[in-house]
């Protein structure tokens, strides 16, 4: 279909008008008069949009109560096929030369059409940036954790490249040496990690001696003088252990000495006896730091038997509390280590 020169300079003049209007509504600011009077244009282009639609409406109603023929239906008549076409024919004349209804130009109808183009393209981008955002979090989130799996299996890879190349160089090295080279090899090998195992014992027992003389001994001493159990006094200090416990495990006030002698015999006095006292207490703290290493030393050497106890201590106590050793079941006076290693063996 051509279109005429006329209805190309409508279209451009209208064009025009719209971008000028456009250009003065950028220029000068929107007042309540301008409001105002784009309210009434947007009232009379609604009204004048469904007056169009009210007069489309009526020209096709009166088109088909026109039309008794249905073009769409083929008869036999071939006349009657002529009729139909002619008639086709007419109609499509008659809408081509139809004056095309474009909006005046005061109309807000491109204005309003542009808007709700312009809102739908900034909700679809709002949307896709939404979810653009959601999955750039997801993606990082994603890349940092592939991050630590590629350095867990570069570290992976690493040490089982290193493992190889030592079992290949021990295996060329063993493929060189003589059957007695090897044993002797294997011999300094076993030799090496005894004297480790001894220094890491003799290592252990340096600081158990040390725990048992500093923390330990103390809380065995107030524990055998009727005090408190080890554990539920943290700290028992020699004024404790000098003035000792209740009946009740609580610790006894210290009796304030009065004398009526004179000051040089009574700092004798007192002087002996706080020897006298330091020397009960080094001697209470020391037996049971002895007594201490003592058990541990002989349940270590009885292995999985059981070992008789002198006495009800609370160094066996403390040892069983412990998880250490345990009881007989029909004989408290006797004790054990716990097997630690049959699990591990099994």
């Amino acid at each position: 279909m051509d279109v005429s020169e006329q209805t190309v300079q409508k279209i451009q003049k209208f064009a025009q008008n719209r971008q000028n209007a456009e250009n003065e509504s950028d220029m000068e600011p929107a007042g309540t008069t301008a409001l105002q009077a784009y309210s009434r244009r947007l009232d009379v282009t609604l009204r004048g949009l469904q007056e169009q639609v009210r007069h489309q409406e009526e020209e096709l109603q009166k088109l088909r109560e026109s039309s008794s023929v249905d073009l769409a239906s083929t008869g036999t008549d071939p006349w009657m096929r002529v009729s139909q076409t002619r008639r086709a024919k007419k109609a499509y004349d008659s809408l081509l030369q139809s004056k095309d209804e474009f909006p005046t130009t005061d109309s807000v109808l491109p204005l309003l059409l542009a808007i709700d183009e312009t809102s739908q393209l900034v909700k679809d981008n709002k949307a896709s940036v939404t979810v653009t955002a959601d999955q750039l979090s997801v993606d990082r989130e994603r890349f940092r954790i592939e991050e630590a799996n590629l350095r867990d299996s570069r570290s992976i890879a690493s040490g089982l490249r290193e493992r190889l190349q030592r079992i290949r160089n021990a295996s060329s090295r063993k493929e060189e040496q003589s059957p007695s080279q090897v044993a002797r090899e294997l011999v300094n090998q076993q030799k090496k990690r005894n004297k480790g195992l001894d220094r890491a014992s003799t290592d252990l027992k340096a600081s158990l001696d040390k725990f048992f003389d500093d923390t330990l001994a103390p809380m065995l001493a107030a524990e055998d003088l009727g005090g408190p159990t080890v554990g539920d006094a943290q700290e028992v200090s020699d004024a404790t252990l000098k003035a000792g416990y209740t009946a009740h495990g609580k610790p006894k006030k210290q009796k304030e000495s009065a004398g009526t002698e004179d000051g040089a015999q009574q700092r004798i006095d007192q002087f002996l006896h706080r020897s006298t006292a330091g020397a009960n207490l080094t001697n209470k703290r020391e037996a049971a730091a002895t007594e201490m290493q003592g058990l541990l030393d002989a349940l270590l050497e009885a292995g999985t038997s059981y070992i008789d106890l002198q006495r009800d201590s609370a160094a066996s106590r403390f040892l069983v509390r412990a998880k250490v050793a345990q009881f007989h079941p029909r004989d408290a006076r006797r004790l054990r280590l716990i097997d630690f290693g049959r699990s591990l063996d099994n």
